[in-house]
């Protein structure tokens, strides 16, 4: 039976800005589908454009001194839950369509704030689960971050309670969620003091679930938390239409010419990504890894050397976080220099540029929120949203409208002669690379038979103004939607229309 895994990271960063780069090493090589951190520490900026990461949509609720935010990879189906939030808490609430289930995730960061605000937080965590259980009963529900609490018969090291523990377990039980963390997650920063177990996983479902302890991000104090759930996709018919290349037919001396005109001596990657960091990014991510496990064992073993290894593992995190802020800087270095060295307006210039603009990554159209909250995903919904949008904002109320006064021409417009000669000329420079409209006919075909279908566009476009009628085929278009700021909006799209080529043929004629 095909199984999908779905990826969920959790970690206490302790400073968003100061781990930007292990944050985004850690987008790039593991490539979660949810990476949730807390305690990001950042005031809410007015752009939060440079906390992206190419792939991945991002969603926060920041604190100066408290915080969480989520990266969400944009093959994922999700929408925020604004609704269940309050704005005093660093919780954010997050609604998961796999395709095949649905989870509400809740990512909290308690801070040490007093026995009274703790009580209220849980109160307030279990209202809004309860609300929005509510409103999603056939949903899974997880609750993670960092709780800041300790029970002696519930949380590791099982050494003593506080309230804070007291609550947290009172939340669990409440719900039917299992604790899945067992042990360690915040390495101590203090030699001698115990490490203990502070980022949780409540969740309804355990038993689809596996979570593994990882190697802190970045100089971060807290573990990374990893979670593993499988899903078993339901089975579709496989059958599907075959496109067939008839390849004799194909036109190969423009295909040798865009082989000749590719600038191949530039290093731009066609698809896929391209890795900012460097092989020494990767070994000092694995020496780092290496060093916290060795720490962990000592742990474990209540070993004499502990100290030792504990600042070993100290050393590897900070001579990893210094090679992944070296390798940004030569990578932007290496970049700025080609740009420079190309001619401005160049093909090489814009190939380059393009690339370094989408940071060699191109996403696709991420789920939209419809008018009543609910998640638009498949390829058809989202086309039907923006469908129904651009249609209501392009009409017009006329009704009532008085027709306005044309003053007087004194001024005469010559006869309109469309001649041949013109029409070529205007075949012969059509951009290839250009897509056809509605009608299919492509460019390239146009100008490859340029000769011989001039003379009949010609007749047709002399046709067409003398009688004022236009064929049908030119007044439809494909609309693409182009993204202006926020994607999950359908109203952040503007509409580029697509229309025939034959139509801007007889427009520039």
């Amino acid at each position: 039976m095909h199984v999908l895994s779905f990826k969920v990271h959790l970690t206490n960063i302790r400073g968003l800005h100061a781990n930007l780069d292990a944050v985004h090493f850690h987008l790039e090589t593991d490539k979660p589908h949810l990476l949730f951190l807390t305690e990001t520490q950042i005031r809410c900026p007015s752009d939060a454009a440079y906390l992206d990461y190419p792939g991945y949509s991002m969603e926060h609720h920041f604190l100066q001194r408290a915080g969480v935010c989520v990266y969400v990879r944009n093959d994922i189906c999700c929408q925020r839950l604004r609704y269940l939030e309050d704005p005093s808490f660093s919780i954010l609430w997050l609604l998961v369509d796999t395709g095949m289930d649905k989870i509400v995730y809740a990512c909290v960061y308690r801070s040490h704030s007093g026995d009274q605000e703790t009580t209220r937080l849980f109160g307030h965590l279990s209202e809004a689960a309860d609300e929005a259980l509510h409103r999603h009963p056939d949903a899974q529900f997880v609750a993670l971050g960092d709780f800041n609490a300790c029970h002696q018969d519930w949380l590791f090291p099982y050494q003593r309670t506080d309230h804070a523990g007291r609550e947290a377990r009172n939340f669990a039980v409440s719900l039917g969620l299992s604790q899945l963390v067992k042990q360690a997650t915040r390495v101590p920063d203090v030699d001698g003091h115990t490490a203990n177990c502070l980022d949780l996983l409540l969740t309804t479902d355990p038993d689809r679930c596996i979570v593994t302890v990882s190697s802190p991000l970045g100089t971060s104090d807290h573990c990374l938390v990893k979670s593993v759930s499988t899903f078993s996709p339901p089975d579709y018919d496989a059958r599907s239409e075959r496109r067939m290349w008839r390849y004799k037919s194909a036109d190969w001396d423009e295909m040798r010419h865009f082989f000749a005109s590719y600038p191949w001596q530039q290093d731009v990657p066609v698809g896929g990504s391209a890795k900012w960091f460097s092989a020494d990014c990767v070994q000092a991510e694995q020496l780092k890894h290496s060093a916290f496990l060795a720490w962990v064992n000592a742990r474990d073993r209540k070993a004499p050397d502990l100290i030792t290894k504990k600042r070993a593992f100290n050393h590897a995190a900070k001579s990893y976080k210094k090679a992944l802020k070296r390798a940004r800087f030569d990578h932007i270095t290496h970049i700025g220099t080609k740009l420079s060295a190309q001619p401005s307006g160049s093909r090489a210039f814009w190939s380059l540029a393009k690339s370094v603009e989408a940071n060699f990554c191109r996403p696709t159209l991420p789920p939209l929120v419809r008018p009543d909250g609910i998640l638009a995903h498949t390829a058809k919904e989202k086309a039907g949203l923006f469908a129904s949008l651009f249609a209501h904002n392009s009409r017009l109320d006329t009704s009532s409208a008085t027709p306005p006064t044309l003053p007087h021409c004194d001024s005469s417009m010559p006869e309109v002669r469309i001649r041949n000669k013109e029409v070529l000329r205007v075949l012969c420079r059509l951009d290839v690379n250009k897509a056809s409209g509605p009608d299919g006919i492509p460019a390239i075909v146009l100008k490859a038979c340029a000769p011989e279908l001039s003379p009949v566009l010609t007749r047709l476009y002399r046709l067409s103004f003398r009688t004022g009628i236009v064929p049908k085929s030119w007044k439809l278009a494909n609309v693409q939607p182009v993204p202006k700021k926020g994607v999950a909006d359908p109203t952040n799209y503007r509409p580029i229309s697509i229309t025939s080529i034959l139509c801007k043929i007889m427009d520039v004629c």
